[in-house]
């Protein structure tokens, strides 16, 4: 219960109250028991003081007798009327007809103080009197006769009555205390309350601000301190809720920029760990580790190129570079520092490259190079030798010199077939392939390509079959060039399947298109160079022998043209037991055009 500032402060404004009444009730008592005392004492001094005068007028001890009985009545008190040596001289018939009087007088005062009354002063004595049996009040007054004294006058007033009126008085001190705390607790929470409310208004949109709710208002009421925090809170809560406003569409369009970014983006902390990243860095990494917030470098993540150059930057503050290997994919790791308004390095951006498609492409090329060089060497060293052979006259007959133009002549048409690949090439790649359309008999047209590469398939001990049905709708398509595409598959089957394999072409109808497949039983593709086989330059078999060698740019042809036709082209395979390429192409009846160039 105390917990509640209401009840706090309604207790300390009740306490405060009560200590201030006790106080005030303590004060006042002693106050009205101080002037009770000197009233009563007063008085007596002045009744004192008139009996020493009697004392010295009183014409006998009779008169003086019935004066001591008269105020004795008056005052309510007993008196007792001693000569210069301490004896007796008379006393009030109330006195008298105590037991012990004499002893009484005796003992009315102490030696210093009956001194002090013979020397001429007056002394007041309250307290217990054992003559009397009661608590009375004692009031020795001298008696002087011109400058010297002959006697005192001892006067005794019991308490009793002023003890009585003290007391009726402190009961009425109380009962007003009480009432007054009672109206002063009433007062006290009212007040408690009024001033809590606004605090209380407060606290509960500063819990809701603190549970991310900023739409809560406090009622102003008053223009005092608590009028003007309730005014400052108000505007806290309004700033607040445009900064996080803010905050959260900047976040949002960052997480969208990351998000949309086709480079991975992780952000270390100064020790390490992952405070956020975007779905291509969980990608890349994948094969390494699944990417979470507040895994740390070097530990979860293990990545030692990146983590090296996580410490170069904290270290140096610069700007490092690292190239890594996850799995298949290489990975350019660009690292810059987020520095504080200190110049401290608190956080270190890592930006994701992948490369994997660069390093492919570069590593194509140099074997495109190497492949050129290869194949242009070749015939040119057999144009070469064969005719410096005719020119020099080492043909012992016509018959040998044919041979030798015979070959002169297939290396020529081997020369021209590879400047016509790269020439068809650089042409699909820049939309300017001429496709003079029409409808092709299929089953035909595959007819005629078996028979063209029949003596090939038969040389190498390769089986080659056809099982393409004539029932199947023409083609709508250019049959150079739908020959052209045939002719790399089956070469490039027939180069890569064994002696007693078999190479087969087979057709059909597919969802509207007709598909031409080209199986083989060699040894297959490996999964991890399968998306690769239709770029351009990208050879499965890497060693360049005169049985399997080629240039690499065969199969980025038949994607081209078949692309062009409208169709796709795909591989499938299974290490060990042969690839199959299909490619699907549209029929006749969905395409009536003139053919053209390719847009």
């Amino acid at each position: 219960m105390l917990k509640s500032i209401v009840s706090r402060l309604w207790l300390t404004l009740v306490l405060v109250v009560v200590a201030i009444l006790l106080v005030l009730g303590l004060l006042l008592s002693q106050l009205f028991d101080n002037f009770y005392f000197n009233l009563q004492a007063q008085n007596l001094i002045q009744q004192g003081q008139n009996l020493g005068k009697l004392v010295l007028t009183s014409p006998s001890d009779a008169e003086l007798l019935r004066d001591l009985s008269l105020v004795e009545d008056f005052l309510n008190a007993n008196v007792v009327i001693m000569n210069k040596s301490g004896l007796i001289q008379s006393a009030s018939p109330g006195m008298m007809r105590m037991h012990r009087w004499g002893q009484q007088g005796r003992q009315a005062l102490t030696p210093p103080q009956a001194a002090a009354v013979l020397a001429g002063k007056t002394v007041v004595i309250r307290g217990y009197q054992p003559g009397v049996d009661a608590t009375v009040l004692t009031v020795a007054v001298p008696v002087k006769m011109q400058e010297d004294v002959v006697g005192a006058v001892y006067l005794y007033a019991p308490l009793a009555p002023i003890t009585r009126t003290i007391a009726n008085v402190r009961r009425l001190i109380l009962y007003g205390i009480l009432v007054s705390l009672v109206v002063a607790t009433v007062v006290a929470f009212f007040l408690s309350r009024s001033l809590s409310r606004p605090l209380i208004r407060m606290q509960r949109a500063a819990q809701a601000m603190a549970a991310g709710d900023f739409s809560p208002r406090i009622a102003v009421q008053s223009d005092d301190e608590v009028g003007r925090l309730g005014q400052a809170l108000n505007h806290l809560a309004q700033e607040l809720a445009r900064t996080l406003d803010a905050l959260g569409a900047e976040r949002n369009q960052l997480a969208g920029i990351l998000g949309s970014m086709t480079d991975g983006v992780i952000t270390f902390d100064a020790e390490g760990g992952v405070l956020l990243f975007n779905p291509p860095a969980a990608q890349y990494l994948a094969p390494l580790v699944e990417l979470a917030e507040g895994q740390k470098l070097g530990e979860e993540l293990q990545l030692a190129p990146l983590a090296e150059a996580f410490r170069q930057v904290v270290a140096t503050g610069e700007v490092q570079g690292a190239e890594a290997t996850v799995g298949t994919r290489v990975l350019v790791c660009r690292l810059a520092p987020l520095r504080d308004p200190r110049g401290t390095v608190r956080a270190v951006v890592s930006v994701l490259l992948d490369m994997t498609r660069e390093r492919r492409l570069e590593e194509m090329r140099r074997e495109f190079v190497a492949n050129v060089s290869h194949e242009l060497r070749t015939p040119l060293t057999y144009l070469q030798g064969y005719t410096e052979a005719i020119l020099d006259g080492l043909a012992a007959d016509p018959t040998e010199e044919k041979k030798y133009l015979e070959i002169i002549l297939d290396e020529t048409l081997r020369l021209r077939r590879l400047v016509s690949d790269l020439l068809d090439l650089s042409r699909i790649e820049a939309g300017q392939l001429v496709l003079e359309k029409g409808e092709v008999d299929v089953a035909e047209l595959c007819r005629q390509v078996a028979e063209k590469v029949r003596p090939l398939a038969e040389e190498k001990g390769v089986r080659l079959e056809l099982a393409v049905p004539a029932s199947l709708p023409p083609a709508w398509g250019s049959a150079d060039r739908l020959q052209q595409v045939l002719i790399n598959l089956l070469d490039n089957a027939l180069r890569h399947t064994p002696g007693g394999g078999r190479v087969s072409v087979c057709g059909e109808e597919r969802d509207g298109m007709l598909a031409l497949s080209v199986r083989d039983t060699g040894p297959g593709i490996p999964p991890e160079d399968l998306p690769y086989i239709f770029e351009r330059f990208y050879k499965v078999e890497k060693a360049r022998t005169r049985t399997t060698a080629g240039t690499g740019i065969g199969l980025a042809i038949v994607k081209g043209v078949v692309e062009a036709h409208g169709g796709r082209v795909w591989a499938e395979s299974t290490p060990g037991r042969g690839t199959t390429f299909t490619f699907t192409l549209p029929p006749a009846g969905r395409n009536t055009g003139a053919g053209g160039e390719i847009n």
